[in-house]
């Protein structure tokens, strides 16, 4: 898998299956003795290619596409219960789901159950707290399931699927393209 092949590439490095992936970062951080005046950029390498790692992970073990499969796997892992039979009814559901995807990617990779949150705000603080932040960046390695609950996680209020602000904005820009022409 993408996170285990990443730290592999670090002979001196032990990667410990049941650890988080921040915690083992961090301990690889520590084993190449870098710091931030590592004249050589060692740490500035080995974070992106962790981030990329993360990315990769998630994509390995939830999928890279809308489909409806992929979206009922998420929805099982995420304790969704019933799980829906339409991607619109699991993207809802999901939406309204608040859990930290690193911890969501290593609840795979370890066998334990993911945490969930009662509330965007704990969601924050949580993730604020352990600084377990999944990487927003690497966009060019995520797929459409990836891309569609990234927003969902670090959304404002207002923003989510059936929200009047989103109907608003869609209204506004239908309404732009029939006035271009467009529709």
């Amino acid at each position: 898998m993408p996170l285990a092949a990443f730290f592999a590439q670090f002979a001196s490095f032990p990667f410990n299956e049941n650890q988080s992936s921040h915690k083992n970062f961090d301990r690889l951080v520590k084993v190449l003795k870098c710091d931030v005046k590592d004249p050589q950029g060692r740490i500035a390498l080995a974070r992106e290619g962790f981030k990329d790692a993360l990315v990769h992970e998630f994509n390995a073990r939830f999928g890279t596409d809308n489909s409806i499969s992929n979206w009922q796997y998420l929805c099982g892992v995420l304790r969704v219960d019933p799980v829906p039979n339409s991607v619109k009814r699991c993207r809802k559901c999901v939406w309204d789901v608040h859990v930290n995807l690193v911890d969501l990617v290593d609840s795979q990779r370890t066998g334990k159950p993911v945490k969930l949150f009662a509330s965007l705000e704990d969601l924050r603080a949580y993730t604020h707290h352990t600084r377990n932040t999944f990487p927003k960046e690497t966009r060019a390695y995520q797929g459409g399931l990836l891309r569609a609950i990234t927003r969902t996680y670090f959304r404002r209020p207002g923003h989510g699927p059936g929200s009047a602000k989103k109907k608003e904005r869609k209204k506004k820009q239908k309404a732009a393209r029939a006035a271009a022409g467009g529709d």
